[in-house]
């Protein structure tokens, strides 16, 4: 019996969007003013308004291949154990972490053959063998 009452009531849609389809400006209604000023703020934390001390400082390098084959290199240095993360005491090592690493920059470099600029051809060669000789020296035991 709840059901039936429930499906005959029916329902309100409000638009609650901010422009009209012409792209002008709709006047608020006065109810969501008032929701607005009852609604409690937010209290701004020091970790929310300023930068922390750890976050980089300097700007991002830009978005390109070359970038973006030194990311990856980071990783698999992390994953061999020759890099580590802030606040640890001793770096750990994935070394079948860093294989999948250094088989995807391969892969990169087997996919995007004749479609690089000499100088992103070198920068990835150069990257592959570096990281294919820290790995057989990770696999070692020595960094």
């Amino acid at each position: 019996m709840e059901d039936e009452s429930r499906e005959n009531q029916g329902f309100t849609v409000r638009d609650k969007r901010r422009f009209t389809e012409e792209g002008e400006k709709r006047p608020e209604p006065e109810s969501s003013k008032n929701k607005e000023q009852e609604r409690p703020r937010q209290e701004q934390t020091a970790e929310t308004t300023r930068p922390r001390p750890d976050e980089p400082k300097k700007p991002l390098p830009p978005v390109d291949f070359s970038g973006f084959i030194v990311g990856l290199a980071e990783t698999a240095l992390l994953q061999l154990g020759y890099l580590k993360i802030k606040g640890q005491e001793q770096a750990s090592k994935d070394l079948p972490g860093a294989k999948h690493t250094i088989d995807l920059i391969a892969l990169l470099e087997e996919k995007t053959r004749g479609n690089l600029t000499e100088e992103e051809k070198k920068i990835l060669t150069d990257t592959l063998f570096q990281l294919r000789m820290a790995f057989v020296e990770a696999s070692k035991g020595g960094q």
